[in-house]
């Protein structure tokens, strides 16, 4: 009987390792395809509102990835997205943003 409750307690202890739930997940790096299309999106959402103000932030974190992820690409849309930053009317952004988005393809 001592024999089946040290098996038993050995299993309980030992399933967990190798199912894998003790060990970290290792960290997804995002590929520049992906943060390309995250911004494109991104973007589309500011060319169909003309949203600005906090709506840009996302932006922002976008086009800061996408500068260590594909640096030319970004050196390419930089002074539209600039400009877009600091657009006030909705019209600029939504022509600013599809202007962008055309750069992007």
């Amino acid at each position: 009987m001592k024999y089946i409750y040290t098996l038993l307690t050995c299993l309980i202890l030992i399933c967990p390792i190798a199912s894998g739930c003790s060990g970290e997940a290792t960290p997804k790096v995002s590929s520049s395809a992906e943060i390309i299309a995250s911004f494109k999106a991104n973007l589309k959402m500011i060319a169909d509102t003309g949203e600005g103000g906090s709506g840009l932030d996302v932006l922002k974190m976008d086009f800061e990835e996408l500068k260590k992820q594909a640096a030319d690409k970004a050196q390419a849309i930089e002074k539209d997205f600039q400009s877009l930053m600091k657009s006030a009317k909705p019209e600029d952004r939504k022509s600013l943003a599809t202007k962008i988005m055309n750069a992007l393809e």
